[in-house]
């Protein structure tokens, strides 16, 4: 018998205000496999953060914006949501000395209460894939002012191997959650026009490798530069795309 999304909501909230995930085993290997990628994914953030100056941001969640944003990034308003009172207390203490205002809601994601076209811009990191996609997205949709944007980094599960270990690991991850697919894509396609960037296959793989011989350590090397120079040249090809591990989504409302 499936879940309600009111009983899928409780457990979301349980596990993240009682801390019961667990990703200790994954930590090895993604300092490895993610070493380059971060590198990246921070350079292409910073790019897509240009378009936050002056404007009125929605983040789903608490406090991604305090690893997202840098000195140049100042948004006219900063609202930040999470169902989970000690993520929202998290965020609150990143926000206490910021110049811009950053204000705090209790609130489902798949049932936002604001105003219609209240948001220049959305976004979020790892959160779309703990929600009802096409609910969340048709809240975005509705609170964005028109050509207003979102941006969103998220996990994938299209790769065999990737749903393989997932099955193995459940620790890592709360029991709904379900990272994106095609299906998603699909749904979000419906209401934006997005563009993305993939990360980590190729860096999975031979971050397993550097782990092996290097330790937890030395993670600038060969091993992972040369993962990483793989992915960056196969993510531009969209047949593969189903091989990586995670997502930058960015696109405006249709």
């Amino acid at each position: 018998m499936s879940k309600t999304r009111e009983e899928i909501n409780q457990t979301e909230k349980d596990y993240w205000n009682e801390g019961k995930l667990d990703r200790t085993k994954i930590k090895k290997l993604r300092r490895h496999a993610f070493f380059y990628s971060y590198k990246r994914e921070k350079k292409i953030l910073d790019k897509l953060l240009e378009d936050f100056n002056g404007q009125d941001v929605l983040e789903i969640g608490s406090y991604t914006w305090a690893v997202w944003f840098n000195k140049n990034t100042k948004p006219k308003s900063l609202s930040c949501i999470n169902i989970s009172e000690v993520e929202l207390e998290s965020g609150k203490k990143h926000a206490s000395e910021q110049s811009f205002p950053v204000k705090h809601f209790l609130m489902d994601a798949n049932d936002l209460t604001f105003e219609d076209e209240s948001f220049d811009i959305v976004f979020g990191g790892a959160i779309l894939h703990h929600l009802d996609v096409e609910k969340s997205i048709g809240h975005i949709y509705r609170v964005l002012k028109p050509g207003g944007k979102v941006v969103f980094l998220e996990p994938l599960n299209m790769n065999p191997l990737y749903k393989i270990y997932r099955k193995l690991n459940p620790q890592e991850r709360t029991p709904d959650e379900h990272a994106l697919v095609s299906k998603d894509f699909k749904i979000i396609r419906e209401k934006f026009t997005f563009d993305h960037y993939f990360f980590d296959f190729f860096t999975v793989v031979f971050g397993f490798i550097s782990l092996k011989i290097y330790g937890d350590k030395n993670y600038d090397n060969w091993i992972n530069k040369f993962g990483h120079n793989l992915d960056v040249f196969f993510s531009k090809i969209p047949f593969l795309h189903s091989l990586f591990a995670r997502v930058i989504i960015y696109g405006s409302k249709k």
